[in-house]
């Protein structure tokens, strides 16, 4: 991981999801998607790549699986 990257912007497109690009700080993350959802609208995640978790979903809720599903 690159020491300033932090977050990484992913575009999901059916059953593809597309790094599009990494941020240092949160609140970059979210405007860049704002930015990308006014001129190519889709479904958009966040992800913090420390914790590994989906800090924004823009489409369906996301919903944590138990490891035995």
């Amino acid at each position: 991981m690159e020491p300033d990257r932090r977050y990484d912007i992913l575009r999901k497109k059916e059953e593809a999801v597309i790094w599009l690009e990494g941020t240092a700080e949160l609140s970059a993350a979210e405007s860049r998607v704002k930015e990308l959802i006014s001129v190519w609208p889709g479904e958009y995640q966040i992800v913090d790549l420390q914790t590994k978790q989906v800090v924004l979903n823009t489409g369906e809720p996301v919903i944590a699986r138990s490891p035995d599903r």
